[in-house]
């Protein structure tokens, strides 16, 4: 499998089917001008063929682990597949341009700083205040932290994708308003 570097992209872009496998909700915060959504969860081998137009398949996230899962769940499909090198981060590295649109205002990686505080510090006391086994609240966080940050995985960041609030509102046709 190849990896394409930022630089190698921007040179035959046109050579290149480039799909975020990331969730619609970090995919509409920030992602690559030219990038198609294919969420990991539920990417589709049939799909990416017909859509790519037998172009090589350049799989992106925001680090380039899930872009790797998704390469691996599909190698064995007959894909011409490849890996943005550093995905959505090298690419901002590289001072290229970011299509960015947050619905909730926030950032979903600022909601998980602010989730996360707010349960340590609530464990916090009530470790103090209340039962001292209230502190594995504290290690069940920094191991989820920790994990995300090996991994590129972070459950809470998928769970809080999800909620109403990260959800792009529903365009409705003015005819059908009333």
């Amino acid at each position: 499998m190849d990896t394409i570097t930022v630089k190698e992209y921007l040179t035959n872009r046109n050579a290149f089917y480039l799909a975020d496998v990331r969730t619609p909700s970090e995919f509409v915060e920030a992602h690559i001008k030219d990038a198609n959504l294919h969420p990991l969860d539920d990417i589709n081998a049939g799909e990416l063929r017909f859509k790519s137009q037998e172009k090589q398949i350049l799989f992106t996230c925001l680090s380039g682990a899930r872009a790797a899962k998704a390469a691996q769940k599909l190698e064995s499909e007959g894909l011409k597949i490849a890996l943005l090198e550093g995905s959505l981060q090298a690419w901002e590295a590289a001072g290229e341009p970011v299509v960015r649109n947050t619905p909730s205002g926030l950032p979903l990686i600022r909601q998980v700083h602010l989730t996360v505080s707010i349960i340590n510090i609530t464990a916090a006391l009530l470790a103090i205040f209340v039962n001292p086994a209230w502190a594995w609240v504290l290690v069940g966080t920094g191991a989820g932290l920790f994990l995300a940050g090996a991994t590129g995985f972070c459950g809470m960041g998928l769970l809080l994708a999800k909620m109403p609030w990260n959800k792009k509102p529903l365009q409705t046709d003015s005819c059908e308003a009333g």
